[in-house]
């Protein structure tokens, strides 16, 4: 069986040292992207925060850190992407990862578009999130019968619908208000027609204090929206650490964290000049190991495929290009088709309740309504299944009264959403499928474990690996 590249470039984008992550701070990350995904898809906005909030547990599950998978979505289908492994309905389930969040909001987005079963979602009108959320449950998304009023108590309690309504961002470059602050350090953001001198005179300093103190060599000038720092950057970022990811650089990374260059580079006892490679994980506030020496980047990494996607992961650094890039003009569902379904079905050899929901297009939900005699577990060859209300009521068969949502309370506290996330979140052991050029060694720096922890997870003796292994990174 042909091998998937699994992950093995694509968890740079991945947050693993970060701290765990608040619902709000959530939303706030990442609501211009999903306000993006809106105007890209039909999509409301608070649909696919709810769903990133609650499947991911706030961007802290497993998934979303070592793949970027922020709703749970299964290998099923099509998919012939990268791939992770984690435990969730049964153990060691195939999952999708992605080289960004973006690809992974977009990703969501496209496949409720695509399946039948989301279609008449799409002809619901976007503020009305509650026909979404129970949509949703019908259709499938959840195992979790309470699935649908569980989105919308977040939506109600995070306020999320405020932002079905919302225009589509512009440009989405740093807006740093007067007094704001990196690290502590006053910054500004660099409007159009600024200049290194029109800044420095703005700000009573002299133009090389500001090249110094960013790192500008001379003649460099500095672009619209960047952020320009007014002081002299720290000794020591404002974060642990940071992941690598494809269009990085020292200064770039420097310049996020409020982090002198040099002493960046001192940190992680790199060569002044050079460049990280994309996956490597740099220290900013204490002094790396010097047996833990960083890769610099080639022009090819091994790893690296041969397709590159244009992919941004913060939607904070949204350029307008990027927006250019993606067609807005058909938002709604894909690949419609209407079936002409007949009244009814004759089941036949190897016929099941799933299989008959999927010839026809109809939830499995209905069909148990329409058929008060239909038992899925046993259906008789040559059994009638009505395939809509008015055939079951034309022909004399009683309609099921539909099942009503079942009631929840709305959560009131934090440890209340807590623990609902925790309960559908898929945060299991993830594994890794060993692909050409792994080593157990960078096996363990891309999951942040050691070579001791490996061995005993997976009783090895040796550090030798095969090629196609299967291997457990997590406990």
């Amino acid at each position: 069986m042909r091998l998937k590249n699994t992950i093995s470039f694509l968890l740079i984008a991945a947050m693993a040292f970060a701290q765990k992550q608040t619902p709000q701070q959530y939303i706030e990350k990442y609501k211009d992207l999903a306000i993006i995904e809106m105007h890209r898809s039909g999509v409301p906005t608070s649909i696919t925060l709810s769903q990133g909030v609650l499947e991911s547990n706030s961007g802290n599950s497993r998934l979303a850190k070592f793949a970027n998978n922020h709703f749970g979505i299964k290998c099923k289908g099509s998919w012939e992407g990268n791939v992770i492994y984690a435990d969730d309905d049964a153990p060691d389930e195939c999952f999708r990862a992605y080289e960004s969040v973006l690809a992974s909001y977009q990703d969501h987005s496209d496949f409720l578009r695509k399946n039948w079963r989301y279609h008449p979602l799409f002809e619901l009108r976007k503020s009305d999130y509650k026909g979404w959320c129970h949509g949703l449950r019908k259709a499938g998304y959840a195992t979790n019968p309470q699935y649908g009023n569980i989105l919308i108590s977040l939506i109600d309690r995070y306020d999320l619908h405020q932002y079905d309504d919302a225009p589509l961002p512009g440009t989405g470059l740093p807006t740093v208000i007067a007094g704001q602050t990196v690290n502590g350090v006053p910054v500004k953001t660099v409007q159009e027609g600024e200049t290194v001198k029109s800044i420095a005179n703005q700000n009573y300093v002299k133009d090389r204090h500001i090249r110094k103190w960013n790192d500008l060599p001379a003649g460099t000038e500095i672009k619209t929206g960047e952020i320009v720092y007014l002081k002299p950057k720290r000794r020591r970022g404002s974060e642990e650490k940071h992941t690598v990811s494809k269009d990085d650089d020292m200064r770039a990374i420097s310049q996020k964290y409020g982090i002198k260059l040099k002493q960046l580079y001192k940190k992680n006892r790199m060569e002044y000049g050079t460049q990280p490679k994309e996956g490597e994980v740099l220290y900013m506030q204490k002094k790396r190991s010097s047996e833990d020496v960083v890769e610099t980047a080639t022009k090819n990494p091994d790893w690296q495929e041969e397709k590159k996607e244009e992919a941004f992961v913060n939607p904070h650094s949204i350029k307008a290009n990027d927006l250019d890039s993606l067609d807005f003009s058909n938002p709604g569902a894909l690949n419609k088709v209407e079936l002409e379904v007949p009244d009814f079905h004759i089941v036949e050899k190897g016929d099941n309740i799933y299989r008959i929901a999927e010839k026809y297009h109809v939830f499995e939900e209905d069909l148990l309504n329409w058929n008060k005699d239909l038992n899925p577990s046993v259906m008789g060859i040559g059994q009638k299944i009505y395939l809509s209300s008015e055939a079951a009521e034309a022909n004399n068969t009683t309609v099921k009264k539909p099942v009503e949502e079942p009631k929840i309370e709305a959560p009131t506290t934090e440890n209340e959403i807590e623990k609902i996330k925790e309960e559908i979140t898929v945060d299991g052991p993830i594994s890794h499928v060993v692909v050409k050029g792994d080593t157990l060694y960078n096996i363990c720096k891309r999951y942040n474990v050691t070579v001791d922890q490996l061995k005993e997870w997976n009783k090895l003796e040796s550090i030798n690996i095969q090629l196609g292994q299967k291997l457990q990174v997590s406990k």
